[in-house]
């Protein structure tokens, strides 16, 4: 019984180590006909770095609440490669953070090929809604100003060289400050003809409805109010009213319906003419200026320069039913 055991054990250890020799013949056939004897790291593989470029970077598009609440802004930046040899950036996942405030999340895949030492331009674009955040949009509207907002972009970064793929863990990749890229800009206004007219409310009522379109040509949205405007036909003043604020949002145009109550009573003999003139259907020169301001969040208003002034022709119409 002792001797049957003995030759069974026998028997398995031959049966492992011919499968033993038979896996190092493989191996030994699989490998390189030239040996690497020995690797070693020539230094620190360290991740591409990026620089801010201050002109690159800025505000482009602000829109305080009731116009959108939205921002636009770009961090422009230099990326360099560290490392004494090639590498190419292939993404970068990214957190924005203004004043304190996390509020945007981007990506983009870049296959920018850097040799060593090299530099390229890499832009971050930042797009953001800002409803409910007031403390950052007053910090928003400070940086058109004059007073910097302060920023800092976090995030990984995934590069190769020719043999490796590298991610890192997410940090800062760029910091500091921006100003707007512009300041407020004031409206383009015009007449709008068609839309403008005027008529009897009732016997004894005149009215003139004056349509003005109104282009913010700037980055920043802004309130547009304005006060004593005054109304004149064929060269006859015929009333004067303010103007509640109306929102103008970056880039866009906007309407603005401005209804005057002409009083005949109060009117010059000239000016009742006029009114008269219009009302029978010929078409008048009306003018319209006063004061016009651009408020912006109630941090800051800025003053639309005197000299402007909507003119055009109106006449009578009917009233919209």
């Amino acid at each position: 019984m002792q001797a049957r055991r003995t030759t069974t054990v026998r028997r398995r250890r031959g049966a492992v180590g011919t499968a033993a020799l038979a896996l190092v013949l493989a191996l030994a056939g699989c490998a390189p006909s030239t040996a690497i004897k020995s690797a070693r790291p020539l230094g620190e593989i360290r991740p591409p770095a990026f620089e801010l470029v201050p002109g690159q970077t800025s505000i482009e598009r602000f829109d305080p609440p009731g116009a959108g609440a939205g921002l636009s802004m770009t961090v422009g930046t230099l990326v360099r490669n560290p490392n004494p040899f090639p590498v190419r950036l292939e993404a970068v996942s990214y957190d924005v953070v203004l004043d304190g405030d996390r509020v945007a999340r981007g990506a983009m895949t870049t296959s920018i090929y850097l040799e060593a030492g090299a530099t390229a331009p890499l832009k971050f674009p930042v797009h953001s809604d800002l409803k409910g955040k007031t403390g950052l949009l007053r910090a928003v509207v400070r940086a058109f100003a004059d007073t910097p907002l302060p920023f800092r972009v976090e995030g990984t970064v995934r590069f190769t060289s020719a043999s490796y793929a590298f991610e890192t863990r997410k940090a800062v990749l760029v910091e500091g400050a921006t100003l707007a890229r512009q300041t407020v800009a004031p409206p383009r206004l015009r007449l709008d003809e068609a839309a403008s007219r005027v008529f009897m409310l009732r016997p004894g009522v005149p009215v003139v409805q004056v349509v003005v379109m109104a282009t913010n040509p700037g980055d920043i949205g802004y309130f547009l109010s304005g006060k004593d405007l005054t109304l004149t036909l064929a060269g006859q003043s015929m009333a004067r009213d303010d103007m509640r604020p109306v929102p103008l949002a970056a880039g866009e145009e906007g309407r603005i319906d401005l209804i005057f109550y002409p009083v005949p009573a109060k009117l010059s003999d000239d000016g009742r003419a006029a009114l008269e003139a219009a009302l029978h259907g010929i078409p008048t020169l009306l003018r319209l200026n006063g004061q016009l301001a651009m408020d912006v969040l109630g941090v800051d208003a800025f003053q639309v320069p005197s000299d402007w002034e909507v003119a055009g022709f109106v006449r009578a119409t009917p009233p919209a039913p």
